[in-house]
């Protein structure tokens, strides 16, 4: 009661809740890892949920699904996890590339955000935004407004480089063809990604991972699950809506051409992100295995204690610790 009169959110009050996120995502990545190039992406994305929900009901928590993007049925918007007496809402995605993993390739995370009950961002339910993702040096530096060169000098400008030495990634899709060729008109860099709505855009406002802009059309799920983390991170996010057909803009309605910044899109008191690796790239490692054991490497998060963790764990088979 004391914490509750002191304004702390209920669920903070017995620790930072990113470290039961992190036994789920590392639960989802060590199981879907066994798939590994094996080519059946739905038995990745199924197993994946199946331990994610397995995790969380032995957790300290109990969850509501709120986000969970485009084809994340295994862990549905609305369901509730019942794992303890702290309660909050969550955004799921026990496997980001499920496909990736199928097929053996990089950037494949499972990841966790929590935040207090009602803390997501509401916005007009539709299936895509445009977005732009930069780092904690880019922001204020970044209008959507304006051309993607304006853009991509404005931000060099703040980190004082040449665009020449910025890198953008954005996903390869048919529908960014016109980007990419933006993106190569003004002199940068381009990392084309198959996979990874989420993964792009922590990679952008992470220190160190070569990535400096995250840019193009994504999952409105997907993208507000990351603007989470990326808040935690002190970077710049910038979304607009994208109706595809008369229902949603029927939803959107005056908002259409609203550009919603960081503080709408994350407006959480407290956001707690967990990200476990699965297959390696330039946000994190991925599983590696020895004998007798696994080990995982995760970015947890927390935007009220302001912390940005990397935590290496190995796990043990049971009985076999060496």
């Amino acid at each position: 009661m004391e914490q509750q009169r002191s304004g702390i959110p209920a669920f903070q009050a017995r620790g930072e809740v990113a470290f039961e996120l992190v036994h789920a995502t590392e639960a989802a990545a060590l199981t879907c890892a066994g798939f590994l190039g094996k080519g059946d992406p739905d038995r990745v994305s199924e197993a994946a949920g199946d331990a994610m929900r397995g995790a969380l009901a032995r957790s300290g928590l109990t969850g509501t699904v709120v986000l969970s993007p485009r084809h994340q049925t295994h862990l549905p918007h609305d369901m509730v996890i019942t794992g303890g007496d702290r309660k909050v809402d969550l955004g799921v995605y026990p496997v980001e590339g499920a496909s990736q993993v199928a097929r053996g390739h990089i950037n494949a995370v499972s990841l966790l955000v929590a935040v207090e009950p009602g803390g997501f961002a509401r916005l007009p339910a539709v299936s895509q935004v445009e977005k732009f993702v930069a780092g904690p040096g880019a922001r204020g530096a970044i209008d959507l407004d304006d051309s993607v060169a304006d853009n991509l000098r404005r931000i060099a400008f703040a980190r004082d480089v040449r665009v020449q030495d910025l890198t953008v990634a954005i996903l390869e899709r048919p529908r960014h063809q016109e980007l990419i060729a933006e993106v190569a008109g003004a002199g940068a860099r381009i990392r084309i990604l198959e996979e990874g709505d989420f993964a792009s855009a922590v990679m952008a406002a992470l220190p160190g991972t070569g990535i400096d802009a995250a840019i193009g059309i994504g999952d409105l799920h997907a993208t507000l699950i990351a603007a989470c983390a990326v808040r935690c991170l002190g970077g710049e996010f910038l979304v607009r809506l994208m109706p595809r057909n008369d229902e949603e803009k029927s939803l959107v309605g005056d908002a259409a051409s609203h550009v919603y910044g960081l503080a709408e899109l994350a407006p959480a008191t407290d956001i707690e992100v967990a990200i476990t690796g699965v297959t390696g790239g330039p946000l994190l490692p991925g599983i590696s295995f020895g004998s007798g054991f696994a080990e995982t490497q995760s970015l947890v998060l927390s935007s009220r204690h302001a912390t940005v963790r990397r935590l290496t764990t190995r796990h043990h088979a049971a009985g076999e610790p060496r």
